[in-house]
């Protein structure tokens, strides 16, 4: 995605909705956005932008109001189908996934989404209380997406292993893009967090090793939860150990066995940081055996 057509769509997409009156008080203006609750979606009002965007907006191609349905049992089909793609490969997405530390954030969610793919069950929703969530792997039983603002959250490099349900979406979009080899840069920045990784005070958790990275200024825009969605992603891969589930990388965990688990970490109940990443503490470094398994042979992830 073009610097162009990026800010165009952060118009789109992140319209300011109040402003301060004469008084300084907050008050709530019209954005032209129209909310569909039958879907949960919004449609994009594209009145903000001046001729010439629109213009460059319409030759992109890009479906800003693109609205996807699907349901459970299509969408695992699908997620079981897409991992033929030779460009979903483990080696491509690993390196994707480092290039996404600077040159390609949009790099930095697929690794998740595939390895969610790749370790959950075929099976048909499965929820006794008619709840709209399966019970076995969290998808909803029937969906809606806005294409558009998903993709465009994930050129911007958001990641993160919750939201099963967006992860197709992800994956598809993701395979029509070419290979990704990371720069020296891209490996630099990653072989830098890594070694901070390794070298954690031994009582660190999560959310310290997240403000121990984000200020040494090493990893360009970290932003918080695009930064927790890399970890998170190295605690799936098993390179960040936790003693309480296995990694998707090893073996599929259940919603119920998931949240079984989750009792068992000390810490605030209200923390943001899951399984498996609020599970990992300074003194277990990196596993260096999965480490070198993923990262350490390849010459572009060195």
């Amino acid at each position: 995605m073009d610097e162009k057509l990026r800010k165009i769509l952060k118009k789109v997409y992140y319209k300011k909705t109040r402003i301060k009156d004469k008084d300084g008080n907050e008050v709530r203006i019209q954005t032209g956005d129209v909310f569909d609750p039958k879907t949960a979606t919004m449609h994009y009002s594209t009145e903000i932008l001046s001729p010439e965007e629109l213009s460059y907006l319409a030759d992109s191609g890009y479906p800003v109001n693109d609205i996807v349905s699907d349901t459970h049992d299509d969408n695992i089909r699908r997620l079981k189908e897409i991992l033929d793609n030779s460009n979903l490969s483990l080696h491509n997405l690993l390196s994707a996934y480092v290039a996404g530390f600077g040159s390609f954030p949009r790099g930095r969610q697929p690794l998740m989404s595939y390895l969610f793919a790749r370790a959950v069950p075929r099976h048909d929703f499965f929820n006794p209380g008619n709840g709209k969530h399966c019970e076995i792997c969290g998808v909803k039983n029937q969906f809606w997406l806005e294409r558009g603002k998903e993709v465009f959250r994930w050129y911007g490099g958001a990641s993160w292993n919750e939201c099963t349900w967006e992860f197709y979406l992800d994956l598809e979009e993701f395979s029509k893009l070419p290979p990704q080899t990371p720069t020296r840069k891209d490996r630099e920045i990653f072989h830098t967090v890594i070694d901070m990784i390794r070298n954690a005070p031994e009582n660190e958790t999560p959310g310290q090793l997240e403000q121990r990275i984000k200020k040494s200024k090493q990893v360009p825009g970290c932003e918080k939860y695009a930064l927790r969605g890399q970890l998170m992603t190295l605690a799936e891969l098993g390179v960040m150990y936790n003693p309480y589930i296995k990694p998707m990388f090893d073996e599929f965990t259940g919603h119920k066995a998931l949240w079984e688990a989750s009792r068992k970490v000390p810490g605030s109940s209200r923390s943001d940081i899951v399984l498996p990443l609020a599970g990992w503490r300074g003194q277990y470094g990196i596993c260096e055996e999965r480490f070198m398994e993923l990262f350490g042979s390849a010459d572009n992830h060195k």
